[in-house]
């Protein structure tokens, strides 16, 4: 046998066996979205100098995006705010739900002075396990508080996400 079709055998044998390697690609995917929400809060201190409080919030998300993606998802987000001099920061963790109960759980943190706050998957269910990605949220409108200890506003969120193939 010569070279040149040993060659070509040995080729379409290599191509043949990569045809079954499964190859795990990931899929990025941009999204932007409305979060309307109310929060309740809980006062565990509040003076001049240091003010900590709780906050429960339940909240319904609209996509903005063309691709409709986390369209209709419910959250509930449980949180924890500080204020130092007037300055302040909040941390805490939110599930976010599908319509069809599958659900990405995003841990967050932001403050006053940057007026966001960062959002990262750190657990999900369904074709969301795995899910990697980022979120940026900012302020959209806030109106005056129906009930005394709570809060309605309306956030604009950006992100990415990458979900495992």
């Amino acid at each position: 046998m010569s070279f040149r079709k040993s060659w070509i055998i040995v080729t379409i044998v290599i191509l043949g066996l990569a045809a079954f390697i499964p190859i795990a690609q990931a899929q990025r995917q941009d999204f932007e979205c409305r979060q309307c929400s109310v929060t309740t809060y809980s006062t565990v201190h509040r003076s001049p100098e240091l003010t900590i409080v709780s906050g429960d919030q339940k909240s319904i998300i609209q996509s903005t995006h063309e691709s409709k993606l986390f369209d209709n998802w419910t959250l509930h987000l449980v949180g924890v705010w500080k204020g130092i001099d007037g300055k302040f920061s909040w941390s805490g963790f939110s599930k976010e739900m599908a319509p069809d109960g599958e659900f990405i759980i995003w841990e967050f943190y932001g403050d006053s002075e940057s007026k966001a706050t960062i959002a990262k998957p750190i657990y999900a269910t369904g074709k969301w396990k795995g899910v990697k990605g980022e979120r940026k949220s900012t302020l959209i409108k806030a109106g005056k508080p129906i009930v005394q200890g709570t809060d309605q506003f309306c956030q604009k969120q950006v992100g990415w996400i990458e979900l495992a193939k």
